[in-house]
């Protein structure tokens, strides 16, 4: 199903604003999604343009239809699941502590023989960047 933005000339004003003064670069995909889509590009295309998938742009245009530009800046969803690797979250950063010269392979290893922990090696990274660690 093909959702279309249209936005009113008070819409058009709030979303340059936003753009302007935001300084997460996420939520600015986010909003260049909006304003690529209101202006009847093609989420395939947008996707392409952004860098991430069409199950990406088309949520956050759900988001955005469903709530407004407060749900499509919203950091945290509570319907996503948590990650497998948040009860050792603890367990990791002293792995870390102990071990700062350890490669991420290694930390991939250690997940694997401690907890029996498969995780893909740039979800791993991306989880310790996303949690500072």
């Amino acid at each position: 199903m093909s959702r279309k933005v249209s936005l009113t000339t008070e819409e058009t004003y709030l979303l340059a604003d936003y753009m302007q003064d935001i300084g997460n670069q996420k939520m600015s995909r986010r909003l260049l999604a909006i304003s690529l889509r209101h202006f009847g590009y093609k989420i395939k295309d947008i996707a392409l343009i952004i860098g991430v998938s069409e199950k990406s742009i088309s949520n956050w245009i759900k988001l955005f239809l469903s709530g407004g530009f407060e749900a499509l800046l919203e950091k945290h969803y509570p319907k996503h699941r948590n990650s497998k690797l948040e009860p050792y979250i603890g367990e990791i950063r002293q792995y870390r502590q102990e071990n700062p010269e350890a490669k991420l392979t290694d930390l991939q290893a250690w997940l694997q023989e401690t907890y029996d922990l498969e995780v893909e090696y740039s979800w791993l990274y991306r989880y310790l960047d996303r949690h500072e660690l």
